[in-house]
């Protein structure tokens, strides 16, 4: 990984000369809240808090989006294949949302490769900025391991006072400065690693804390999936999916073919859909195999911070504090589930 020391106004001008050539879209003010959104000019991008309502992810897996047209000719079906991908730059991304696109990346890559969600990424640039304040007090992301973006990104930006710091891990990332970074020195590197030393110790102050140890996490998970919390908590759900719907890192969907009137064509479509919501688990039989909402709260916990962490070494919920925000009821956090166990754990 390159990096660099760029004046505050490099970063401005770099911004407004890739806006005349490709689609930038950043954190934006939306009435009384923040959310990605195709920007215009530099003045409206927002660098810190609030977090916004739906994570980026939006642009890879989109909430809707037609996956293939069909058609009929001489008795039989023809299928074409449907992808709308364009060059984007994601700018402002936050640490935990560059962690949770990272991990979406690894489970589409997977075995039988998802084309329409990886071509979007591919040609995506991911300008990541650091956060130096908490984004929302429902924010956990030191806890769950959020807030170190690692090499997740093309470019990486943190303010270090009167320059930005400039982690660049990829040739995108190097191309977006435009040479206007110069190597960082050493004392750049100093004043960094005093940033965020400073940084951490505030977001240790301030988020809640987790109480059993994070790489235990799948551990007490596993030993504790018959636990009165399930019951407590799952009786206060409305299964409204609103967890699921803001979560960064769920990217489970339902496909539904639609006809058209004449029964000549048709597309089929794919969408968001949630194991919070009352019919994801039912089968075409009509049993539902998660038909509580306690059962499909610890479902949705487990997935976070036990099945994928075992297999991808990483909670899947990296504190962005979205679905805490969206709960109406205040029952979906996995840290604070995760407290009660340890704290009542069976064993």
């Amino acid at each position: 990984m390159k990096q660099y020391a760029v004046e505050k106004p490099g970063i401005r001008k770099s911004v407004e000369e890739i806006l005349k050539e490709e689609k930038v879209y950043a954190p934006v003010k939306q009435e009384n809240f923040a959310n990605y959104s195709k920007i215009h000019s530099y003045e409206e991008i927002i660098w810190g808090p609030p977090q916004t309502v739906i994570p980026p992810k939006k642009y890879f897996l989109p909430a809707s989006e037609n996956i293939l047209a069909f058609r009929k000719r001489d008795g039989e079906f023809e299928v074409e294949p449907l992808n709308a991908t364009e060059e984007i730059v994601l700018f402002g991304v936050h640490p935990c949302d560059l962690n949770a696109i990272y991990l979406i990346d690894q489970i589409f890559a997977e075995k039988n490769r998802d084309v329409n969600y990886l071509s979007k990424r591919e040609r995506a640039v991911l300008i990541g900025v650091d956060c130096l304040v908490p984004c929302a007090p429902e924010a956990v992301c030191l806890r769950m391991d959020g807030l170190n973006p690692r090499d997740r990104f093309d470019l990486f930006l943190t303010d270090i006072g009167d320059l930005y710091f400039a982690e660049a891990a990829s040739q995108k990332g190097e191309e977006f400065l435009r040479g206007r970074g110069k190597p960082a020195l050493e004392s750049d590197v100093r004043k960094l690693s005093a940033v965020r030393i400073r940084r951490d110790e505030l977001f240790d102050r301030e988020e809640k804390q987790l109480l059993p140890d994070y790489p235990d996490l799948p551990g007490l998970m596993k030993k504790n999936y018959v636990h009165a919390v399930w019951e407590e908590h799952g009786a206060k759900c409305y299964g409204c999916g609103s967890c699921n719907m803001v979560c960064p890192t769920c990217y489970c969907f339902d496909v539904e073919d639609y006809m058209r009137a004449d029964l000549e064509s048709g597309v089929r479509k794919r969408f968001w859909d949630g194991c919070m919501l009352e019919d994801f688990a039912r089968v075409a039989s009509g049993e539902n195999f998660r038909e509580e909402r306690s059962d499909r709260l610890r479902h949705r916990t487990n997935r976070k911070l036990n099945y994928l962490f075992d297999k991808w070494g990483q909670s899947f919920c990296t504190g962005c504090g979205r679905c805490i925000k969206a709960c109406l009821t205040h029952i979906v956090s996995p840290l604070e589930i995760a407290n009660e166990i340890f704290q009542k754990r069976v064993v």
